[in-house]
């Protein structure tokens, strides 16, 4: 549980209105960083089994398999982070009782989506990786991983949703311990799965599926454990529908900011592809790289989002204005360091995973491409969380939509013509980080300059605020 001057609800639960700013942050953040770092190794360790006990191919399969579901699972997860704005307001603010309704509401919609998607994805699984363009050498296998990882679709969405939720009212502690329980037990199913009992690239989809749903079974469990104030019951009212539009009209456009991200990644995915099997496995081992850069980015993005929300809602805009140059601060002192370093370990790093040269060649040549400008992508993370914080989800939508899906999309179909080669894919991903930024910026100052925290009820600000934030 964080302690010191930052008051707790509940066993987690967190109101950040109160407290030094950068400690509260840290405290904060860390447990998100240490979960994705969790999911990180996790990640690693299932490619070190893939890539060791299977092979290549397998390993390549496991990229481009996960490439359709990701792309639904991202619209729901960025859905879930507008969710978690409004959650974080409603928190900061005390509205307990239209908190506990939605929280109900959106676990109940995201079970029947989940199912939905499952089913669906099931029988047009062929159908999504023949767009895709997938190696006709690695079809079958990809079918197959696809298909047993969306019958976990529901759980995966519940946990995501539920992680979210509980992070926006400033408990990060549940979800770390609850993914950390879970990728013990998948590392452990993989090694029985895949090297003891020798089922293969299946094997290793099974055992991401069971320690998902148990991961989703400890999110319920820890739920049904929040403060009294504000937990849903089987008795709880769902939202009504004007307060269900409200939320859509919040949490749809980060639904539809992670969707572009999914696309352009699909986008670029398929002229990957073109390259042949060893780029799309390099890709897959590049990416497990990023992560460590990817995630302290991803964490102080998503502090920003339920710290400057919570203080929007009490009315603290001083403390919103500070966090936000905190956070910044520490991102370039943390991410572009780190870059160099990774970029110096990765012929090591990589070489954990595969023999193969034409594997490793491309693996290597996207991360000294990439990683030297990674720092744009975390200052970047910084900017979206705090606009949308602030409420704003409609422009991290759009600024997505150009910099991401668009720009990429349209540089790699036009550009790999004139430039054929991986170095023209890999540069897309770092002018879109500029492009996003200068987007950015304009809207980021124009917010912070009209930041007002929203009244109560009443018509006077939040009764717990610190007297000097009171009216009158």
């Amino acid at each position: 549980m964080l302690s010191g001057n930052i008051r707790s609800k509940g066993p987690h639960e967190v109101h950040m209105e109160e407290g030094p700013i950068g400690r509260t942050l840290l405290l904060f953040a860390v447990p998100i960083l240490i979960s994705q770092l969790l999911q990180e190794l996790y990640g690693i360790a299932d490619t070190l089994v893939v890539g060791r006990f299977i092979g290549g191919a397998a390993l390549a399969a496991t990229g481009i398999g996960h490439m359709p579901m990701s792309v639904i699972i991202n619209f729901l997860i960025g859905f879930s982070s507008g969710l978690s704005v409004i959650t974080s307001h409603l928190f900061g603010a005390r509205e307990y009782d239209r908190l506990r309704r939605t929280i109900r509401t959106v676990n109940l919609l995201s079970c029947l989506i989940g199912l939905a998607i499952m089913v669906v994805g099931i029988i047009f699984a062929p159908a999504f990786l023949n767009a895709l363009h997938c190696p006709a050498d690695i079809m079958d296998l990809s079918v197959l991983y696809l298909r047993i990882r969306l019958l976990s679709m529901a759980a995966q969405l519940i946990y995501n949703i539920d992680s979210l939720i509980l992070r926006s009212l400033g408990d990060t502690v549940s979800p770390m311990l609850a993914f950390f329980a879970s990728a013990v037990l998948n590392i452990v199913l993989d090694l029985v799965f895949v090297a003891g009992f020798g089922w293969g690239l299946a094997g290793a989809a099974a055992a991401t599926v069971i320690a998902q749903v148990f991961l989703a079974a400890m999110m319920i469990f820890r739920l049904g454990r929040l403060n009294e104030a504000y937990r849903p019951g089987p008795g709880t009212r769902l939202l009504t529908l004007r307060e269900f539009r409200e939320t859509m009209r919040i949490g749809l456009p980060s639904g539809f900011q992670a969707f572009f991200m999914s696309v352009s990644s699909l986008i670029v995915q398929t002229v990957i592809n073109g390259f042949g099997s060893p780029a799309v496995a390099g890709m897959t081992l590049y990416a497990r790289l990023e992560g460590f850069l990817y995630y302290p980015a991803f964490a102080y993005g998503i502090a920003l989002t339920s710290f400057v929300g919570q203080n929007l809602g009490a009315g603290r805009i001083d403390r919103v204005k500070k966090s936000i140059r905190i956070s910044i601060v520490t991102m370039i002192l943390v991410v572009l360091p780190l870059s160099l370093i990774l970029i110096r370990l990765s012929p090591a790093f990589t070489g954990l995973f595969t023999d193969d040269a034409a594997i490793l060649a491309n693996a290597q040549r996207a991360i000294l491409i990439n990683f030297t400008m990674y720092t744009f992508y975390a200052v970047n993370q910084c900017l979206l969380g705090t606009v949308k914080g602030l409420g704003n989800t409609l422009w991290p939508m759009i600024t997505t939509l150009v910099s991401y899906a668009l720009f990429r999309g349209l540089w790699c179909k036009l550009m790999v013509h004139v430039f054929p080669t991986m170095d023209t894919v890999y540069w897309s991903y770092n002018i879109s980080f500029l492009i996003m930024m200068a987007m950015l910026l304009p809207v980021f100052f124009r917010m912070l300059r009209s930041a007002q925290g929203p009244k109560n009820q009443t018509g006077g600000t939040s009764p717990d605020a610190p007297p000097a934030e009171r009216a009158g």
